[in-house]
């Protein structure tokens, strides 16, 4: 019963936000009535505040990705954005609500760096690359292939409806090794 509550609460929250995406924060009663909770309810047994269910949604987005990544070997050989593509994929696909949510709506407005900062530590902890052939830091390369990454799983998530993690991983190993010279047609 208070998993299928906590649930109601933060399906509540996203619904509310996909709804007003401009918005920031939402009233405990809000949330409360479009769950179908007790203000009460919530307060004495989820949350305290709009904030904490923004902290558990972010929690939500990450508790698969997270571990998963751990998974990685990178003395395997296994090239690392095919990994992303078989593993991590589907698990966003999963969560498109959820992503869709953080993505383009203004309810959590430091996910994005949020997610890029998780994520570059992953990265520098498991992969080398070879910064000497540009004239960028180790860290500025890293937040550059991290965001890159996000932005393609942003496009592919945030349209209205997305195709599976099974058809996407195709373009998003194509997006990965093409340069983006390549991309684009100038007439």
């Amino acid at each position: 019963m208070a998993r299928e509550t906590r649930k109601a609460i933060t399906d509540a929250l996203l619904d509310l936000a996909l709804e007003n995406p401009s918005r920031t924060n939402f009233s405990m009663t809000e949330i409360a009535e479009r769950a179908g909770v007790s203000r009460q309810a919530i307060y004495q047994k989820h949350f305290r505040n709009c904030g904490e269910i923004v902290k558990c949604l972010r929690e939500m987005t990450n508790e698969d990705v997270y571990t998963t990544f751990q998974k990685y070997n990178c003395i395997s050989g296994e090239n690392p954005f095919q990994f992303f593509a078989d593993k991590i994929l589907p698990i966003f696909y999963k969560k498109q609500k959820l992503l869709r949510c953080f993505f383009t709506t203004a309810l959590d407005p430091t996910w994005r760096n949020y997610i890029i900062d998780l994520y570059s530590k992953w990265e520098i902890d498991i992969y080398q690359r070879k910064y000497t052939e540009f004239h960028l830091s180790n860290c500025a390369m890293t937040r550059m292939f991290i965001e890159s990454t996000t932005s393609i799983v942003e496009a592919w998530i945030c349209q209205d409806e997305p195709v599976s993690a099974e058809i996407f991983r195709t373009d998003f190993l194509r997006l990965v090794s093409t340069p983006l010279s390549n991309l684009l047609v100038v007439n």
